[in-house]
């Protein structure tokens, strides 16, 4: 959802007239108060794909981020990764065994070169990994080293750091939006009509039962975002 469009189903809500009056810039601000708030919950990673690169600066992919969780290589190699240099060992070595015993004709294979040698060969793989990544978050950018053959594509999980509403597509925080976006704009409507009283009007303002409405939900909705906060985000 657009800003507009959140104003405007607050509005409604509210029962304000949707234009561009006074209280009309007055929910756009709420809006972003409750943006701005809302921010420090929605710590959910997502992934994205992006070419292979040795050094990877995330604006120019379309990763706006303060958080990088990992890097991985698009399709990682599963399972025990030997060179080639490795596995010709290993068949050198399978090719030279003698498979009969020094004693008669009996078929004795002797396995423990081929075992010592795919054994030096896990450790070789284990000490010296395919794939290796840092995140500088002072400039932005990601850098990559990879063994050959490098992958044509990367892997990146981190958390968003959303610059806009519109960029919320998740229903539970756009509800939540919708939620404080009203209950601060009540706080500002009960602010500003409990100013002033008018001696011996007919008429009264609703400011003292809007500001507690307002702190109410308001108190409401950041205690039920506390109390989700380890099941629903990404603790920093």
């Amino acid at each position: 959802m657009t800003v507009d469009e959140i104003v405007d189903q607050v509005s409604f809500m509210l029962g304000l007239p949707a234009n561009d009056n006074v209280e009309g810039l007055q929910l756009k601000r709420a809006v972003q108060i409750a943006f701005q708030e809302l921010k420090r919950y929605m710590k959910t990673p997502v992934d994205k794909t992006v070419p292979f690169a040795t050094r990877i600066k995330l604006s120019d992919v379309g990763i706006i981020t303060k958080k990088v969780l990992y890097v991985q290589a698009a399709q990682p190699r599963i399972g025990l990764t030997m060179s080639s240099i490795d596995s010709g060992n290993v068949f050198q070595v399978a090719a030279a065994v003698n498979t009969y015993s020094a004693i008669g004709n009996t078929s004795s294979i002797n396995i423990d070169p081929i075992m010592t040698e795919m054994a030096m060969a896990q450790v070789r793989n284990t000490l010296s990994t395919d794939f290796q990544w840092r995140y500088d978050s002072n400039n932005d950018v990601v850098y990559c080293t990879h063994r050959d053959p490098r992958p044509s594509q990367i892997t990146i999980r981190y958390v968003p750091d959303y610059q806009d509403v519109s960029e919320i597509k998740s229903n539970m925080w756009i509800n939540y939006l919708l939620r404080l976006s009203e209950a601060n704009m009540k706080k500002a409507l009960g602010r500003s009509r409990s100013k002033y009283t008018i001696e011996g009007s007919n008429v009264t303002l609703d400011g003292e039962a809007l500001l507690t409405e307002a702190n109410a939900e308001l108190e409401a909705i950041r205690a039920e975002l506390e109390g989700h906060r380890s099941k629903l985000v990404i603790l920093n």
